[in-house]
């Protein structure tokens, strides 16, 4: 009796211990989201949910920003960084990188990396592949290597096994957000391009050993869309089912802050937005991020005792994005009066249900910049309904005619059905194609103003709904377009900023013909302020925010974009989620590694 006694009580703390000692079960957070594109490398024109898993799979730059805004030298990545001046300006930044990290596959991640991400996002190959960037166009000789005038970039030096530098141009400096400049990631040369090496000499580096043509279009018709050796937190598995999932990568050393991914697997899945809180509170999904529609937020707020409602200012806006070389939308009044039918406020209380505002420019809530000029930017002119001012600019436009291409339009002629309409001298009609998203209030609210108010002023508006891959797609893409396929003329999109707001890019018309500048933006004034702003010192921030308030008033006058809406973002989740402190600058992706579910 005593043996068997102590034998079940052995057993028991035996048991005891195996259960005490068992690992939990490996956690899953899914995250729903509009669809997403598959663009999953930088490069080609995508969506802030393709964004997410690039953040997810991508990591080891060199700088990062904080979820306070603040950009950081990512220390877990860079053991040593000095700096030096030549005689005639230019600066190098000399970095060596620590010698214990790795990619997904355990494999080691050398300067060489880095070297080689450089040389290749500014290579004209890649451009051939169908991609654009900017990377490296502020270093020394890249004019002539992305031309494909040189094999070697003059600006761009490996050094040794941990350690490379980049030489900035002195004629890109200052610049506003210097640091930017020597912000780079890397990209696994073995795996990406075979063979390859870097060659360096006196005239710069090159990437060599293979026939790069052949490789960067591999990579655009491949890796592009299922990335496989990375070195984020979290490493790709597959795009099925309109669903991304990711598992956590072991060999990921850690973010700027020392922090690892605590959650296994990742899913982001393409869902319903008709019903993404629902499926919230369902528990079916674990969050949806950047809700707008008042209606969703209050329905979130009421289930308290299961969901988290958590909001902050939007770094971004809202807003009716327009060609500004095709068809009507390439004249300047006709845009203008665009703005002029409709009823901005109605389409902010209609979505927003009170939580937003109207904005009267490029601008986000949450900018610095916006809180050190709100006055004078809450005094740029606020369109609002007026078809009788539309009507004066459209008549100043050669679409002044009736249908026969002669008698002059009468607007007390135009009527709600659309019957009279703007023509000009070649008899063509006043027609604005719209493309907007499916299952979206802003496209119903945008349907609903302009089918009424557009014949007011003449002008047939047709409305395409689409999934947000197709909106894209025309946005970014239509210039590729022959004359005679082309379409659209306006989307409803949103955007949100970077903490280093450089419009550049996006307006100045050295980007004209890409996807980067999108609304297709070519104007001596704006290339004027888009540059000035870009250069000046970081310490000038006066002056930055001086500049930044005159590209504004300019822009409410080019108008490429009529502002509707900033606006707070709420990230509704369930309350298992623990960490979920997104901010204006840290999405959820950004911040991966506090995130726990209980």
């Amino acid at each position: 009796m005593r043996k068997s006694l102590l034998l079940l009580l052995s057993l028991a703390l035996v048991l005891g211990t195996l259960v005490g000692c068992a690992k939990p079960e490996p956690q899953t957070l899914i995250v729903g989201s509009p669809e997403l594109s598959g663009n999953f490398v930088p490069g080609f024109g995508n969506s802030a949910y393709d964004v997410w898993v690039r953040n997810l799979v991508m990591g080891y730059s060199t700088y990062e920003t904080t979820p306070a805004g603040e950009i950081v030298l990512n220390e877990t990545v860079v053991k040593n960084q000095t700096t030096e001046l030549d005689e005639v300006g230019n600066k190098t930044y000399t970095l060596t990188i620590h010698k214990d990290l790795k990619w997904n596959d355990g494999t080691p991640i050398t300067a060489k990396d880095y070297v080689f991400y450089i040389l290749w996002y500014s290579s004209p190959q890649w451009v051939e592949a169908g991609a654009s960037s900017t990377e490296g166009d502020a270093l020394v000789g890249y004019s002539p290597y992305y031309s494909g005038e040189v094999d070697r970039f003059k600006g761009v030096n490996l050094i040794d096994d941990y350690t490379f530098s980049i030489t900035i141009d002195a004629e890109e400096l200052p610049y506003f957000y210097e640091t930017v400049y020597a912000s780079y990631m890397p990209l696994p040369m073995a795996v990406w391009a075979p063979g390859a090496t870097i060659d360096v000499n006196a005239d710069g580096a090159k990437i060599a050993g293979i026939d790069l043509t052949e490789a960067t279009s591999a990579i655009a018709s491949g890796e592009r869309f299922s990335p496989t050796v990375t070195c984020g937190p979290y490493k790709f598995v597959s795009f099925e089912n309109n669903a991304v999932t990711l598992v956590a990568n072991k060999y990921f050393k850690g973010t700027y802050d020392k922090k690892k991914p605590q959650i296994e697997t990742v899913i982001i899945r393409s869902i319903n937005q008709a019903t993404d809180v629902d499926q919230v509170i369902n528990g079916e999904i674990d969050m949806v991020t950047g809700v707008i529609e008042g209606e969703k937020i209050e329905k979130a707020k009421a289930d308290s005792e299961n969901t988290v409602a958590h909001y902050y200012a939007r770094n971004g806006f809202g807003g009716f994005f327009m060609h500004c070389d095709f068809g009507p939308t390439a004249v300047k009044e006709v845009r203008h009066a665009l703005a002029y039918l409709m009823d901005r406020d109605e389409i902010i209380k209609n979505v927003l249900g009170g939580y937003g505002s109207v904005t009267n420019g490029h601008y986000g809530l949450a900018q610095w910049m916006y809180e050190d000029n709100k006055a004078a930017i809450d005094a740029l002119p606020h369109f609002s309904r007026d078809t009788v001012k539309a009507n004066e600019l459209l008549d100043q436009t050669e679409w002044k005619f009736e249908a026969d291409g002669k008698t002059p339009f009468d607007a007390s002629k135009a009527n709600a059905e659309g019957t009279y309409i703007r023509h000009n001298a070649q008899k063509e009609k006043l027609i604005i194609n719209h493309f907007g998203t499916e299952d979206n209030d802003v496209t119903d609210n945008v349907e609903l103003q302009l089918k009424a108010n557009a014949p007011l002023a003449g002008i047939e508006f047709t409305l395409t709904r689409g999934d947000f891959d197709a909106l894209l797609a025309n946005y970014y893409y239509a210039y590729e377009l022959p004359p005679g396929e082309r379409k659209y003329h306006t989307f409803n999109l949103a955007s949100n900023f970077g903490v280093a707001y450089d419009p550049y890019y996006s307006y100045h018309s050295k980007y004209l013909r890409t996807w980067m500048n999108a609304n297709q933006v070519n104007d001596p004034e704006m290339d004027r302020l888009t540059v000035a702003m870009r250069n000046l010192e970081p310490s000038q921030k006066a002056e930055y925010s001086k500049l930044w308030l005159e590209f504004q008033r300019h822009y409410a006058d080019y108008l490429p974009t009529i502002p509707l809406y900033s606006n707070q973002y709420y990230d509704i989740y369930s309350k298992r989620l623990q960490g979920m402190n997104t901010t204006p600058f840290a999405d959820w992706s950004n911040i991966i590694c506090d995130i726990t579910k209980k």
